[in-house]
C-alpha cells in the first residue's frame, strides 16, 4: 500500500502580501508630444513569414473535361465503324466498300460542317467587337478614332457580298464628318441593301411560319415546325451579312437570340403588334388556330428582327417600321385566299 501523504494546515496570507510589486508594474506616464525631427524610420520586418494560403482549387483542370469527353466519344464511334466495316467486309467485298465510301462521305460532311461552324463563331465574335467599338464612338464627337474601325471593317468584309457597298459608302465620306457622323452614316448606307435582303427574309418565314402553324391539324408538332423556319432564317440572315453559315454558328445564334428576347420581353412586344388586327373584325372571321399562326409568324419575326441586330456589325439606327403589321397582314390574306 502506498503511503498516504500527511495533511499539512493551510497557510494564511496577508492581504499586504498580495499587493503588485510595483517593480513589476511602473507608474503610468502622461502622454507627451516627441518633436518631428527627433523622430526616426522603422523598417518594417521582412523577416516574419506570412502563414501560408489555403490550397486553391485548379480551376485549368475543369477545361480539359469536354475536350477529353469529346475525344472519348469520337474514338468510341470510330472504333464502332471499324467493327461495322469489318462485319461488312467479311460478308462481301462490294458491301465493305460500299460502308467505307459511306463513312468516308460522312466524315467529309462533318469535317466540313466543323470547320464552318468554327469559321462562323469566329465572325460572330468578330462582329460583336465591331458593334462595341462602334457604340463607342457614338457616344463622342472626336475626329480620327474611328479611322481603325474602317481598317477592320474593310478587312472583315474583302472577300463577302457586302464589299463593294461598304466600300462605297467608305470613299463617299465627308472629311469634316466627327467619329458619331461617320458611324451614323454607314450604318444607314453601308448596309442598306443587306438590310432590305434581310429583311425580305424575315417575312417571308415569318408568313410561312404562321401559315404552317394555322394549317398544321397537330398542335403537338407546332413547336418543330416553327423551330426548324426559325434555324433556316437565322441561317439565311447570318449569309447575307458575311457570316459562314454552320450548325454550330446557328446553334450559338440562336442562344444569344433567345437570350435577347427573353431580356427585351418580346412577347409583350408582339401582342402590341398584332393587338391592333386581331382586335377588330379579324377575330370574328378567323378560327383560334389562325390566331395561333399569327402569334407564331410574329415571333418568328421578332427572332428574325433579333438575328439581323447580331449580325450587323453596326447598330441598326433606322428600325423597320410597320413589318409587324405586314407580316400579319400576310398571313390573313394566305389564310383567307385558302378559306375561299
Amino acid at each position: 500500500m502506498r503511503d498516504t501523504p500527511k495533511w499539512q494546515r493551510p497557510i494564511e496570507l496577508p492581504p499586504e502580501a498580495m499587493a503588485a510589486d510595483p517593480a513589476e508594474h511602473p507608474p503610468h506616464q502622461p502622454a507627451r508630444d516627441i518633436p518631428l525631427d527627433k523622430t526616426q524610420t522603422v523598417e518594417d520586418d521582412t523577416s516574419l513569414e506570412l502563414p501560408p494560403s489555403p490550397p486553391q482549387s485548379n480551376v485549368r483542370s475543369r477545361g480539359w473535361l469536354v475536350p477529353l469527353l469529346g475525344t472519348l466519344v469520337v474514338l468510341a464511334i470510330g472504333a464502332e465503324l471499324y467493327r461495322l466495316i469489318s462485319w461488312s467486309i467479311s460478308i462481301h467485298p462490294l458491301l465493305g466498300g460500299a460502308f467505307s465510301l459511306l463513312t468516308l462521305l460522312l466524315m467529309l460532311v462533318v469535317g466540313i460542317e466543323i470547320r464552318r461552324g468554327l469559321s462562323g463563331s469566329r465572325q460572330l465574335r468578330q462582329v460583336q467587337g465591331l458593334q462595341q467599338q462602334a457604340e463607342a464612338l457614338l457616344q463622342q464627337t472626336s475626329h480620327g478614332d474611328s479611322t481603325a474601325l474602317l481598317h477592320q471593317l474593310e478587312q472583315r468584309y474583302h472577300h463577302t457580298a457586302l464589299k463593294n457597298e461598304l466600300q462605297g459608302a467608305i470613299t463617299q465620306l465627308d472629311s469634316s464628318y466627327n467619329d458619331r457622323e461617320i458611324i451614323q452614316y454607314l450604318s444607314r448606307h453601308a448596309l442598306n441593301q443587306a438590310d432590305r435582303t434581310a429583311q425580305r427574309c424575315v417575312q417571308r418565314y415569318s408568313v410561312e411560319s404562321g401559315v404552317m402553324v394555322a394549317l398544321s391539324p397537330w398542335a403537338s408538332f407546332d413547336m418543330l415546325l416553327v423551330a426548324w423556319r426559325n434555324l433556316r432564317m437565322i441561317r439565311e440572315i447570318a449569309t447575307v451579312y458575311g457570316i459562314a453559315p454552320g450548325l454550330l454558328t446557328q446553334g450559338k445564334l440562336l442562344k444569344q437570340v433567345l437570350q435577347n428576347l427573353a431580356f427585351a420581353g418580346a412577347s409583350e412586344v408582339a401582342m402590341d403588334a398584332g393587338s391592333a388586327l386581331l382586335g377588330s373584325s379579324l377575330t370574328s372571321s378567323l378560327s383560334a388556330r389562325a390566331g395561333q399562326g399569327i402569334g407564331a409568324g410574329l415571333f418568328t419575326a421578332r427572332t428574325g428582327l433579333t438575328a439581323i441586330k447580331l449580325c450587323r456589325p453596326l447598330p441598326e439606327q433606322d428600325q423597320p417600321k410597320g413589318l409587324l403589321q405586314q407580316i400579319s397582314k400576310g398571313i390573313v390574306h394566305k389564310l383567307s385566299g385558302r378559306k375561299n
